[in-house]
């Protein structure tokens, strides 16, 4: 079977630790089914937020093992597999699919066009040879791996590798690069079909313009995935006054997409929220990460206030 195009809206999750430092498996669970319970179409673990390199490969395994347990076949797990050598990404790619993984979240390595061709190429050729078809969704992030890849580029790597089915894209301005991937994809319903599928990311900052710009979905962090969701079905779906409406709501709670996606703290203060929320016991962040502090408490107390009133949030 061919490998699936994510359409829908997609939670990056955190990892919990204990207060000590120490994996947190129960409130890993308990944050899948917190997010199951908010109407996520499917969960990325490892990846960014996740604090992947923060982690052993023995612990790697563990989130992986955890999620895919918790989730019970409800919704399907994503991976992050990236690594800076091919060879060690094509591993663990493979690892995770044994793990239960339905897809893979990879980043492109920093060596020109040629090169990224050549590393997802290996990635694509070693899910065929096993039968496998699991999607492979390209990370387009340049503020972390430093790689900008271009509409062009993109579309190559959709149109010559059958796992390449979805990007989450997070190369601002983000609505232009949309545009661009959805213009070389060409008109008519065939390549819209077969077209690479679109997720926003950016912890949802530019979702409503992106859904305007003819994005299929969205894949990100924020603490409130039951906005985001909200927003996606209204647009994959709804009428003109359901988007409206939750056009109207997501502009309301603009105060805490700004105030959680900020650099530097926005992990701690994601964790705060969920821990709030009853999703994890800590919003400890491993070293060398901020810690939620007083002083970022009152701000997020004064943020969350006006989003539950105005947006409907709490």
């Amino acid at each position: 079977m061919p490998a699936p195009r994510l359409r829908g809206a997609y939670t990056i999750m955190p990892t919990p630790f204990h207060d000590d430092g120490r994996l947190d498996e129960e409130s890993l669970a308990r944050l899948t089914a917190f997010l199951i319970d908010k109407g996520v179409d499917g969960v990325t673990v490892l990846g960014v937020l996740g604090e992947a390199p923060k982690l052993s490969e023995a612990e790697q395994e563990a989130v992986l093992r955890v999620t895919v347990a918790a989730s019970d076949g409800r919704i399907p797990v994503y991976a992050g597999a990236s690594s800076g050598g091919t060879d060690l990404t094509v591993e663990r790619a493979m690892r995770a699919l044994e793990l239960g993984a339905a897809g893979l979240m990879v980043a492109p390595i920093a060596q020109g066009d040629a090169a990224i061709l050549a590393h997802y190429r290996a990635l694509d050729e070693a899910l065929e040879s096993v039968g496998s078809d699991a999607p492979i969704i390209l990370h387009d992030y340049p503020a972390t791996t430093g790689v900008r890849m271009s509409a062009e580029l993109v579309t190559r790597l959709g149109d010559e590798l059958p796992h390449v089915t979805t990007i989450k894209l997070e190369d601002p301005p983000t609505g232009p690069k949309i545009r661009a991937l959805l213009r070389l994809a060409g008109p008519g319903d065939t390549a819209d079909a077969n077209r690479l599928a679109i997720l926003g990311g950016l912890g949802g900052t530019y979702l409503v313009e992106e859904m305007d710009s003819g994005a299929d979905g969205v894949m990100t962090g924020l603490s409130f995935p039951e906005l985001l969701v909200d927003v996606v079905r209204a647009y994959l779906a709804g009428t003109d006054d359901d988007r409206e409406r939750e056009r109207q709501r997501f502009f309301r709670a603009g105060a805490l997409l700004r105030y959680e996606f900020q650099p530097g703290v926005g992990l701690a203060l994601r964790k705060e929220i969920y821990r709030r929320r009853g999703a994890i016991a800590s919003a400890r962040v491993r070293a060398p990460g901020a810690q939620i502090d007083d002083d970022l408490r009152r701000e997020l107390d004064a943020v969350l206030a006006y989003v539950e009133r105005d947006a409907g949030l709490a």
